[in-house]
């Protein structure tokens, strides 16, 4: 009688352990996708700036009459193109590192050294978030619209702020995630499974 309940007992926890993991993979799965998605945006938006700014320079020099939004406009976008890249560049794990001491180390010791690293990712969005998202919500309660070439409202602008905190905190979690699993296990992170 005791055997069989601890039959069922392992077999419930398993089957609870099995819902989890696959929680966890679709969860990772769908950051991933997210972020790598944001690739292509950073893509199209390069594409547009560029015909923007050479259309801004033509109409600037040949007939004097600059378009009214094109500066405002493109520091905007290089901005948002900064903020939207960060998960994408914690995604490919591009970030700035110093290789010369990091190479040399296992996927273990590298593994270890990237949740000290995630630390000062983490402090670094929090702020992001939080205070991006507390000046987002003041600009929209005020109505504040810009001044400059582009008169949109200031909160749209700035919303670029706690989105790409989000997008870049998301992808260190996983990254975090498949660090500790390998700590742990000894053994990468599959997602394919």
């Amino acid at each position: 009688m005791k055997v069989e309940s601890e039959i069922i007992q392992a077999k419930e926890n398993r089957t609870l352990m099995e819902v989890v993991n696959k929680s966890i993979r679709k969860t990772i799965r769908s950051i991933n996708y997210i972020n790598e998605k944001m690739y292509i945006v950073i893509g199209v938006i390069i594409v547009f700036l560029s015909f923007m700014i050479f259309y801004d320079v033509l109409a600037r020099y040949f007939f004097h009459k600059p378009t009214s939004f094109g500066f405002d406009t493109s520091i905007w976008l290089t901005v948002v193109m900064a903020f939207v890249g960060g998960g994408y560049s914690q995604l490919k794990n591009e970030h700035v590192r110093v290789d010369i001491f990091y190479e040399k180390f296992s996927d273990k010791g590298k593994s270890i050294v990237d949740l000290f690293t995630h630390l000062f990712i983490f402090l670094t969005v929090i702020p992001l978030v939080w205070w991006g998202g507390s000046h987002v919500l003041k600009l929209f309660e005020q109505g504040t619209v810009a001044t400059s070439g582009l008169n949109i409202s200031l909160w749209i602008k700035f919303l670029i702020v706690p989105f790409g905190g989000i997008l870049l905190g998301l992808q260190a979690l996983v990254t975090f995630y498949k660090d500790i699993y390998l700590i742990i296990t000894g053994r990468k992170y599959e997602e394919d499974k």
